[in-house]
């Protein structure tokens, strides 16, 4: 068995990829930051630590990615908005929580895993990173950035060991999915039904397999045909 640390681990699909990693008997440190941190562990079984950290101020390397297997980066917030009426400090917030983060920690853990030679990261983004969202510009510009890293970086460790991959979710099942107007969703939907987070749960630990190995780099869609 493995261990990862999980960011955005107090989250729907963080939670989601936590319990999943859990029950395949992997330790894993789940990354929260507002979170009550009780509640969590009430949630959760198994070999599992907790690490609060806010990921937009990442200033000190933490010793424990000595230990890691992978990274799994689920950690994000919604943006809703004309682009005109951001603010500098919000888009700010933005790009760290999304990318600065991601990329500070991929720093920090590529070269344990180049050392090992075996490693896994995938990247929770979204089905906007691909396709662009109106009212959600400054979200969808994050989420294309998060899918050029990863296939970036595919690339710069394809020689060592590590795969590098995103999923790119539709319109999901959770506290995300409460600010938007679902039936009207729905309609445009070809399943016409909310992508589940064990089902990104569940394609993660599949990106985690060693049966997985040759996968790299790749966009895994998961968006009930709503982008084909």
């Amino acid at each position: 068995m493995a261990s990862y640390l999980v960011t955005g681990g107090s989250g729907d699909i963080g939670r989601a990829i936590v319990t999943e990693l859990l029950a395949a008997g992997h330790s894993v440190i789940c990354q929260y930051f507002k979170a009550d941190v009780e509640s969590l562990k009430g949630s959760m079984s198994g070999d599992v630590t907790f690490w609060q950290c806010d990921l937009t101020r990442l200033d000190t390397r933490p010793a424990f990615l000595e230990d890691i297997d992978g990274l799994i980066y689920a950690a994000g917030t919604e943006s809703f908005g004309l682009v005109q009426d951001f603010t500098a400090e919000e888009i700010d917030q933005q790009y760290q929580l999304h990318l600065k983060g991601l990329i500070q920690l991929v720093q920090w853990l590529v070269p344990v895993l180049c050392r090992k030679q075996y490693g896994r990261i995938v990247v929770i983004s979204s089905i906007w990173g691909e396709t662009g969202a109106s009212m959600e510009s400054v979200y969808s510009a994050m989420k294309a950035a998060q899918i050029g890293f990863v296939k970036s970086m595919a690339k710069e460790l394809a020689l060592s060991g590590v795969t590098v991959n995103a999923i790119t979710p539709g319109v999901v099942r959770g506290r995300m999915t409460d600010q938007l107007d679902v039936d009207a969703l729905l309609e445009d939907i070809p399943q016409g039904e909310l992508v589940e987070v064990d089902e990104i749960a569940y394609l993660v630990s599949y990106l985690l397999h060693k049966r997985a190995q040759h996968m790299t780099g790749q966009v895994l869609r998961l968006n009930a045909g709503w982008l084909i």
